[in-house]
């Protein structure tokens, strides 16, 4: 029994918890990985900036918080492409890299991303067409582009390929700046429509450099095999779409809620605000996805201490540069209001404004890393509950005040949902890890016990060059 224990357990290659011989494989090169996405995330997050001044500059008030709301609207659809399509496609892909199981994963996980696209720029389409007329069009298909682009990117990190994504983020970022700067003139409506048909293009080019530089074309199947893989994991996939609606719902959807119930007009300043604050979110982002592939296969292979180090550094200096970064601003957002909105917002308490956008950012940016690992642990069910608690607090608390007080100090409940969701990250992420660590040195401990020599085995002699005997 010992004997076919010990075989199982080589054959899944558990290292030893915190042993000399512990692979460090997944540890190397993570550093040149990072330097390599966090350009890319720079480079892509410098253009969006430079879009937000020229357009708050530009449009009405009303146009920009539709350009604003539309953006969120992308971003709603990122979160679901992960939680559908990405997350589950790092979670196989790192289990399967160098393997024949990986191009098909590749196949399934590829169109179902083409699928729930597609579906998102149906759906945004129809809901934009009302407000925008035939600009909806290209609102569409920059919400579906945006967010198979952002599959793209996941499942190349995974793959190792982080240099891929980083030029598919430059040519996004410089064909996207170039066509902005080209087609902004006409009216408010042809600025609008022209900025989301310049950023559709863009994310296109950047998909079509992606998969040049794989060698690979695009694999779209909706054979049966297709559903047949989909329904095999069809509960994980529940959970982890109850999951990202939750989060969405706290997250997102309470922004939404915020501009939708204060119109454009008033959602103008704290849309402009978000976007001065908006870089905390550019080394996050690209610490999230790398640490989202790096935990992952860390716990695949059993080094569950070395994946929740990476954790708490990685939170450590997020907090630091959210506290450097917060105290900067505050100094300076007089100045940047005033030369870079013109003077716009000068009705508006922007400082208070700015410190509860600051609030919200940080902490939201805080249980970032955390939840990664909770995603690499496929610990959705944590996620959902979580959010869902997030989200209620969260409304409880900014509706009432949305109808009884100025606007900016509803930002008091989205903070507090924020922060609902930070406690419970971090309290699962210590249960999960806790978990991991323990079933880490339980297979350790068995596999130790199953090498460990036998009463009644022969004592072979020592050979003199000092090197252990090997048994027959």
């Amino acid at each position: 029994m010992i004997r076919r224990l010990k075989s199982v357990l080589l054959n899944r290659s558990t290292p030893p918890a915190g042993g000399a011989g512990a692979p460090t494989v997944a540890r190397a090169g993570f550093g040149g990985r990072f330097a390599v996405i966090l350009s890319g995330e720079l480079i892509q997050s410098l253009f969006h900036f430079v879009l937000n001044i020229v357009l708050v500059r530009t449009l009405t008030q009303h146009d920009y918080g539709l350009f604003a709301i539309v953006f969120t609207s992308g971003a709603v659809g990122l979160a679901y492409i992960r939680a559908l399509v990405a997350v589950p496609a790092t979670l196989f892909l790192a289990r399967s890299l160098g393997r024949p199981a990986e191009r098909g994963y590749d196949v399934v996980f590829g169109s179902g991303a083409l699928v729930v696209a597609l579906g998102m720029a149906l759906l945004a389409v129809a809901l934009l067409v009302p407000a925008m007329g035939p600009g909806a069009l290209a609102a569409g298909a920059f919400v579906a582009l945006y967010a198979f682009r952002s599959y793209l990117r996941i499942v190349l990190l995974a793959r190792k390929s982080a240099r891929i994504a980083g030029m598919s983020d430059a040519v996004y970022a410089g064909v996207g700046l170039l066509f902005t700067l080209v087609s902004m003139h006409g009216g408010d409506t042809a600025v609008l429509d022209h900025a989301f048909m310049s950023l559709a293009f863009a994310h296109a080019c950047g998909i079509a450099v992606s998969y040049i530089a794989l060698r690979r074309p695009l694999r779209f199947t909706l054979r049966r095999s297709l559903w047949r893989r989909y329904i095999a994991i069809w509960r994980t996939l529940l959970w982890s779409l109850t999951g990202i609606t939750s989060i969405t719902v706290q997250g997102q959807g309470l922004t939404l809620a915020f501009a939708a119930i204060v119109g454009p007009a008033a959602y103008a300043p704290i849309a402009a605000t978000l976007v001065l604050f908006a870089p905390l979110r550019i080394p996050t982002n690209a610490l999230t996805n790398m640490a989202l592939a790096e935990v992952t296969e860390l716990l695949a292979s059993g080094q569950a201490r070395l994946a929740s180090r990476i954790v708490v550094r990685s939170t450590v200096v997020i907090a630091l540069g959210c506290l450097v970064y917060g105290a900067a601003m505050w100094i300076a957002l007089p100045f940047i209001e005033e030369i870079l909105f013109k003077g716009r917002f000068n009705h508006e308490p922007m400082n208070w404004i700015g410190l509860g956008v600051w609030a919200v950012m940080a902490i939201s940016v805080l249980y970032a890393i955390p939840r990664a690992y909770l995603e690499a642990s496929a610990a959705f069910r944590s996620i959902a509950w979580g959010a869902i608690v997030a989200a209620l607090i969260g409304f409880a608390i900014m509706i009432p005040i949305l109808l009884t007080l100025p606007s900016h100090v509803a930002l008091l409940g989205l903070i507090a949902s924020e922060f609902a969701i930070f406690v419970g990250s971090a309290q699962a992420f210590r249960r999960f890890a806790r978990r991991a660590d323990g079933r880490t040195l339980t297979a350790a401990a068995l596999v130790a016990q199953a090498q460990a020599p036998r009463e009644s085995d022969p004592v072979l002699p020592a050979r003199p060059d000092g090197l252990t005997p090997v048994r027959a």
